[in-house]
């Protein structure tokens, strides 16, 4: 009976040795051979992943490809403004018809003067009816008059200037011109002037006509604003050319606004990627490029112009590029894979 039993634990012994073994053989090779398949599916050029499939491979990862083709986007850009107060302005045109309607006056007076300055000169030469003290006292009140109408003059120039540096000279034709239609709109009240502050100095240099504002507490409350002109000098922290514009509405003075400028600008060449061949890693977008027959490439686009059906890109991709539209994410996995075993036999 001893005997017995332990030949059937020898048999049992002998039996579970050969079923470990003969899993090992079975698996074993496949196990190798589909790790060296994966290795020879991922590789490292000039410090971008690269990832390889066979055809077969591509069909049964369901990889399918999209040849981009070149489309055009209107760039939209918001700028921030703000609603100046025209105080400066009334006080400067008040200055203005002050000096004018003084020059006026003076300007009559000065006529007149220079009138009885002849009149008197005559008589005194021809028969001596005046005096000479009385030549002179009428010589001295015209002289005074011309000296009056010099400073004004010199006062109306320097308030020009004054007005030109702080507001440009379109604005200062409008104190100038008493049938100034825009500058009766901001007196009244009907109008309102802004400045949008404008830092990059390509976007200042365009031909801007025309912008939408709105407060910016309140974006969905759009108005049209017409250029004006540009600002003479830039606000300090702006650091670029700042612009005015007018609105026939009223805004009130001081409130913030936001301009919205796409109206105005040309349309900028590019690509349109569509949501599904976009996989975000690491915070960023990225898209597979397909190199050759096989071969891909994950390339980083800028994913800031959302089109609504995608992103419209300018820098990473051009017409014609094939990507991946399905099976980027298993790309993706193999690639990060592949990595991954780097680090840990490093």
């Amino acid at each position: 009976m001893v005997i017995g039993g332990l030949t059937i634990l020898i048999g049992l012994l002998l039996l579970l040795l050969v079923t470990v073994n003969r899993d090992d053989l079975l698996f074993s090779d496949s196990d190798y051979e589909e790790e060296i398949e994966t290795r020879d599916s991922l590789s490292e050029e000039n410090g971008v992943s690269i990832v390889r499939l066979e055809p077969r491979d591509q069909s049964m990862a369901g990889i399918e490809f999209l040849a981009l083709t070149p489309t055009y986007h209107q760039s939209g850009y918001e700028l921030f403004g703000e609603v100046l107060d025209v105080a400066g302005l009334l006080d400067i045109r008040a200055q203005l018809i002050a000096l004018l309607n003084a020059d006026q006056t003076k300007a009559v007076e000065e006529a007149h003067l220079a009138e009885s300055h002849k009149n008197a000169r005559l008589l005194y030469e021809d028969r001596q009816s005046i005096s000479r003290r009385e030549l002179l006292d009428i010589e001295y009140q015209l002289k005074a008059v011309r000296t009056y109408r010099s400073n004004i003059q010199r006062d109306l120039s320097s308030l020009r200037q004054t007005s030109i540096t702080k507001w440009g000279s379109t604005i200062s034709e409008w104190l100038l011109n008493e049938y100034s239609k825009n500058f009766k709109n901001l007196a009244n009240q009907n109008a309102s002037l802004l400045r949008v502050f404008i830092k990059e100095a390509s976007l200042a240099e365009l031909d801007i006509s025309e912008i939408e504002v709105a407060p910016v507490a309140s974006p969905h409350l759009k108005i049209a604003g017409r250029y004006v002109g540009d600002a003479p000098n830039v606000k300090l922290g702006t650091g670029g050319v700042d612009k005015f514009f007018i609105t026939e509405s009223k805004i009130p003075e001081g409130t913030r606004i936001v301009a919205s400028l796409s109206v105005s600008l040309k349309d900028a060449a590019g690509v349109l990627v569509p949501d599904e061949a976009v996989i975000w890693h690491s915070g960023k977008p990225w898209v597979f490029k397909q190199l050759s027959d096989g071969v891909f490439a994950r390339v980083e686009i800028e994913a800031t112009v959302d089109l609504g059906i995608g992103w419209f890109e300018v820098e990473a991709l051009s017409p014609g590029d094939q990507i991946v539209v399905s099976g980027a994410q298993l790309l993706l996995s193999e690639e990060l894979k592949y990595q991954i075993r780097n680090e840990n036999e490093d």
